[in-house]
Order: structure tokens, then C-alpha cells, then sequence
């Protein structure tokens, strides 16, 4: 405890010098210059025969210390986002190496849902970054426990199907499993009547693929699970389409949730894995970093050991979550700033995760505690994927991005 409170007020104290670098700058030059006058304006004999003047060597040396201190301590780091009604960037000081290690051909894939509100549209994100995109997984299927497939949030979208294609953005539908029944995975009956139904599903539409992302299943469906994405693989690959699956990281997850992830048997039958680098935190538990680096570096680590980096996609968020005496609400990057700024809360950097967070007190005298991922935030997973030479980045979800987000993206991978 007294650690994170130490943290927390080096981060406070973080952000008030970034606010008021500049008065301080004023200060500190000025005390500085105190002396000057008198130095300026003096005679000073600096030669052996006695002859006096101007030390204009001196007086240089002066200018060039005032020019050194404006420079550093004024015009450096003035990270204004005007994408963000003229909020100071959360991150003060921010080392962000702009396209450093840099790709061009990094990978992205978008999860597309059709559940968000008309201003956080996964549509008018396709729409308006379909040139960043290479892949959009579109939450629309569920594999039954019989092994039929049910469509969910309306299901296959002609208008969205249409212009992804148009723009040459590959469609990998997302198929979700239902949790409360494994029968898929452990009846060899049933399993390779949901496999067939995935794959006459893919012929139907045409997709260039599958998204496979089947979570909360138990260790004990381990081989079940293996299984089903090999005997998919087999008939997927026989029409030339892509198998890509999404899965729990291994590392400070508990068994329940990443045990059934058997990597290394795996990595033959897949094309792209997505570790979902994200919900360190979430709306159920404690408040706390949705995604902190040093955790997200550990996982692509452990990763790397199974699967080739020319598979491994990095999950990446664009979102947080509003902790409160109730659970946590799940709110967009831009919500948390516009409601930091609508309650006169200062949004803090904590370091060791390299996230952004603030309190503030609602109508109702409610505390909150809020965590988001921002594009300052993705910058430093962005700057991972590089430093490790991965495939991309899979962003959950689209629809929650910023411009500054996209920015990011545009300057760190394409």
C-alpha cells in the first residue's frame, strides 16, 4: 500500500511540474539572471597590460545558458492533443519514439460488434480507417453445444460485408462458444458436426476465414480443444482460408481462465494467434491497469517460446473502466477524458504500468477510480511489437479508437 501510494504522488507530482514547467522555467531564470547586470554592465580587467572592457565572451556564455533553459524546460513536451478539446496529453513527459523499430508491413486486425452506441460505431471506424485495417473479425456467430451455430447481435451484415471487401479488408468472422456447455470439445460426434457447420458457414459468405475465440473453457477440455482447432485447420486450409483463434495469455492468469491453451500443440494448425494482452483489471474485480506493460511484455515473452512471432498478434484495448462502489463500467478511451474534464479531475501517469488513471466524486458523492488504456498507453505496447518483431496487433474493439489512437498506429506500424 505504501508503495502504490508513493507511486501515486510521484505521479502527481509528475503532472504538476508539466502543467506549470514553464512558470517555473520564468522563476528559475530569473533568479538566475539576478547577477547579470551587475556582470554586464561592470568592467572587468581580464589582460596583463591593465586594459579594460566588455567581456564579451562572458556575456556569451550567459546567453547561450538562458537559450539552453528556455528550450528545455519550456518548448520541450508541450503535448497539447487538439483531438481531445485541448486536454494536456496523459502522459507528461512522454518518451514516445514515433515509428522507431518501425514495419511496414505489421498487421492489423479489427474486432468489429454491432453492440456499440451511434458515436462509438464499429462501422464509422471501419469506414473511416479501412486503409489500417487488414483483417475485421465481426462478432456475429456462436457455436451451440449440438454444434449448430446461432447468429448473435443481427448477425452477418451485407453493408459492412460489402464495403470490407471493397476496400480488400479480409473478413475473419469472429465464432464464440457457449460456456456453460463443452460437448463440442469433448464428443467426437458433435465436434466434427460444429467444425463442418463453420466451414459450409465460410463457404456461404465467402469469408477468408475464421476467428476462433472460445473462452472460459475448463483445463480439463485441453485436448477437446487442440483437437477441434486441428480437425478445422484441416479442412479450412483444404479451401485455402485462414483458421486464427484468440486466447488468454499464460502469465498471471489464473489456470481456470488460460489452462485449456495448449501453445505449442497449437502452433501447427493455426495461422495467427491473438494473446488478448488486456483485462488485467476488469469491471468484476479491483480497480487497477487494464493492460500494464511490464505484463504484457512477460506474456509476449512467454508467447514467443511456442509460437513464431510471424503468428502473434498483440492484443491491443481502447477502452477502461469506471470503478465505483457498484462494478465497473466499461467506458471508451474519449468517454474518460470527457469525464475527467466534466468533474475537474487530473489524470495521472502511473509509471510502472505505463497507463492513466484518475478520481473524481459524482453528483451523489460516489468515489470512482478510473483506468483506461490511451493512445499514450498503446504507444508502449505499439513500441513492443516492434522491439519483439511481431506479426500486428488485433485492437478490441473498433469504434472506441481516438484519432490520436489511429495516429499511433499509422506512425508505429504502417
Amino acid at each position: 500500500m505504501l508503495f502504490e501510494y508513493n507511486l501515486r504522488k510521484g505521479a502527481i507530482f509528475m503532472h504538476f511540474f508539466h502543467k506549470y514547467k514553464k512558470l517555473l522555467a520564468i522563476l528559475l531564470i530569473f533568479f538566475i539572471s539576478l547577477p547579470f547586470p551587475l556582470v554586464l554592465s561592470s568592467n572587468i580587467v581580464y589582460a596583463d597590460n591593465g586594459d579594460s572592457g566588455h567581456p564579451s565572451w562572458l556575456k556569451g556564455i550567459l546567453l547561450i545558458l538562458i537559450s539552453f533553459i528556455i528550450n528545455n524546460f519550456v518548448e520541450k513536451n508541450n503535448t497539447i492533443d487538439e483531438n481531445n478539446g485541448g486536454i494536456i496529453d496523459d502522459k507528461p513527459l512522454l518518451d514516445d519514439l514515433e515509428g522507431a523499430g518501425k514495419n511496414l508491413s505489421r498487421e492489423v486486425l479489427g474486432y468489429y460488434v454491432n453492440w456499440l452506441s451511434p458515436n462509438a460505431s464499429s462501422f464509422d471506424a471501419l469506414k473511416t480507417n479501412h486503409n489500417q485495417l487488414d483483417y475485421i473479425a465481426p462478432f456475429w456467430y456462436t457455436i451451440n453445444p449440438d454444434g449448430g451455430i446461432e447468429e448473435r447481435y443481427g448477425g452477418h451484415q451485407y453493408e459492412v460485408d460489402s464495403f470490407a471487401r471493397t476496400q480488400g479488408t479480409e473478413i475473419l468472422p469472429l465464432i464464440n462458444n457457449n460456456q456453460q456447455n463443452n460437448m463440442i470439445l469433448v464428443d467426437p460426434a458433435t465436434r466434427t458436426k460444429a467444425v463442418d457447420n463453420i466451414v459450409n458457414l465460410v463457404e456461404k459468405y465467402n469469408y477468408d476465414g475464421v476467428n476462433i475465440d472460445f473462452e472460459f473453457i475448463p483445463p480439463w477440455t485441453r485436448n477437446g480443444y487442440t483437437r477441434f482447432i486441428q480437425e478445422l485447420s484441416k479442412k479450412l486450409r483444404e479451401r485455402e482460408k485462414k483458421i486464427t483463434i484468440a486466447v488468454f495469455p499464460k502469465i498471471d492468469v489464473s489456470l481456470e481462465l488460460q489452462g485449456a491453451y495448449d501453445y505449442a500443440a497449437l502452433e501447427p494448425y493455426i495461422d495467427r494467434m491473438v494473446i488478448m494482452t488486456y483485462d488485467k483489471h476488469w469491471s468484476t474485480g479491483p480497480a487497477g491497469p487494464i493492460a500494464p506493460i511490464d505484463w504484457v511484455e512477460e506474456n509476449i515473452k512467454y508467447t514467443l517460446e511456442y509460437i513464431p512471432a510471424e503468428k502473434l498478434l498483440l492484443g491491443i484495448a481502447n477502452y477502461g473502466y469506471d470503478w465505483s462502489s457498484s462494478l465497473g463500467k466499461d467506458i471508451s478511451a474519449k468517454e474518460a477524458k470527457i469525464i475527467a474534464r466534466e468533474n475537474g479531475a487530473e489524470i495521472n501517469w502511473d509509471d510502472k504500468s505505463q497507463s492513466p488513471y484518475f478520481y473524481y466524486q459524482d453528483s451523489n458523492n460516489i468515489k470512482h477510480e478510473v483506468w483506461f488504456e490511451s493512445s499514450a498507453a498503446t504507444a508502449f505496447k505499439l513500441q513492443l511489437v516492434n522491439k519483439y518483431n511481431l506479426q500486428g496487433i488485433a485492437i478490441w474493439r473498433l469504434g472506441n479508437g481516438t484519432d490520436e489512437f489511429w495516429n499511433k498506429i499509422q506512425k508505429h506500424l504502417r
